[in-house]
């Protein structure tokens, strides 16, 4: 059995036409029958039924359970390679939230500064994004290490993870609104406000969809923005509030940060992750050390 035969069964599984998958791969369709005639080979059992030029191809039940699990095989291998072209790069990957790096900047940038004292900085990649796109890309292997916020404890059964910080969720308004003088709100309270959101990328939104459905209502959205600048540009001229955790500067004099009263509200945690099955570097090693002190 070959890796290609995974791709050319996977392949065919879609497609139910051996010369479309031959055309696909730029190879003879015998090619494409050989493969699926070893992995047959391999697993001592039918796996495809052909049926006349007319019909369809058919896959019996240990096909569809090949198929499930060539999909699992075929991603670990993806992620393989890209670690191994990490460690050929000789690289690190960090993956920063926004939110995060202008919290933790100074401290960011002091273990920075002690990887590179230690190895070189210029073997270290920084990719920013939304928490939850981190967390995609450190599970397909694109990103080794990330600092990720997360809604309690709950990550990725993927996932290493290494809390550091724990914080609520605020509102976030101009002090122009009217709501701006209270000292506590409940979220129920904000039912007529317009809400200013971080995109999907970001787990604020999961934040608000948990707050709604407790509340028993659905937000009114004004604008939703992976530019958390832009998000309170547009709080501070007062043409909507936002829901954000508490580390998040505004910048703004004129912006009111009044905390949330639920007792049932979700916490942002803060956490340092790496995929389960990745075998850290001497580097990375010393990267999460380093990270762990500063944090």
């Amino acid at each position: 059995m070959q890796v290609n035969d995974l791709m050319y069964y996977n392949a065919l599984y879609r497609e139910k036409n051996f010369t479309k998958v031959a055309k696909i791969f730029g190879i003879s369709q015998p090619s494409i029958s050989s493969a699926i005639k070893r992995l047959e080979n391999f697993f001592q059992i039918k796996l495809v039924i052909r049926g006349n030029a007319q019909s369809e191809l058919k896959f019996t039940a240990a096909g569809e359970q090949l198929h499930e699990h060539s999909l699992s095989i075929l991603n670990e291998i993806d992620s393989a390679k890209h670690e191994l072209d990490h460690l050929r790069s000789h690289t690190t990957t960090i993956g920063l939230p926004p939110i995060i790096k202008n919290a933790y900047f100074a401290k960011i940038a002091m273990a920075t500064k002690e990887f590179d004292r230690q190895f070189n900085i210029s073997h270290m990649n920084i990719y920013e994004a939304g928490s939850n796109s981190l967390k995609q890309s450190l599970i397909d292997g694109d990103i080794d290490i990330a600092l990720l916020g997360s809604l309690g404890d709950a990550v990725d059964d993927k996932l290493q993870i290494f809390p550091f910080a724990k914080t609520t969720f605020y509102v976030y308004m101009s002090a122009k609104n009217p709501l701006a003088k209270n000292p506590g709100l409940y979220f129920e309270a904000l039912k007529e406000q317009l809400f200013i959101s971080l995109d999907s990328s970001f787990i604020h939104e999961q934040a608000i969809k948990l707050l709604s459905r407790k509340a028993g209502y659905r937000p009114k959205t004004f604008m939703k923005t992976s530019d958390v600048y832009f998000l309170m540009s547009l709080v501070a001229e007062n043409l909507g509030i936002a829901i954000l955790t508490n580390i998040v500067k505004s910048n703004h004099d004129d912006i009111i940060m009044v905390p949330l009263l639920d007792s049932s509200q979700p916490t942002f945690n803060v956490n340092v992750a790496f995929r389960k099955n990745h075998v850290l570097t001497t580097e990375e090693r010393m990267l999460m050390n380093i990270l762990s002190q500063q944090l």
